[in-house]
């Protein structure tokens, strides 16, 4: 299990829950490079709208220009277990299954 990182996908019996570590994700990647690195996981990824804590994402702009910030040094500094919280980017499906 990895320490930290984003949710990608529900628990279903034909999903597939994908944690991307912040190592993975790239501090200068927009969000359409996320997504195309999501779509071996999810070949409709470009299908939904991408959100966290309930707004849109803009996926020209990069994980922290969303607002989303990588809080490892702050849980470190804090003494806490990072591990105890995972932000999540929650996928809503737009029903047009578009490839890319």
């Amino acid at each position: 299990m990895p320490r930290r990182g984003l949710v990608a996908g529900p628990e279903f019996e034909y999903f597939q829950r994908r944690y991307f570590t912040p190592a993975e994700v790239g501090i200068l990647e927009s969000m359409w490079e996320i997504l195309h690195r999501y779509l071996p996981y999810n070949a409709h990824a470009a299908s939904y709208t991408w959100k966290y804590e309930g707004k849109n994402l803009n996926m020209d702009r990069t994980l922290e220009e969303n607002g989303i910030r990588d809080e490892e040094e702050e849980f470190d500094y804090l003494n806490m277990d990072g591990t105890l919280h995972t932000p999540a980017i929650l996928l809503y499906f737009n029903d047009d299954l578009t490839e890319l």
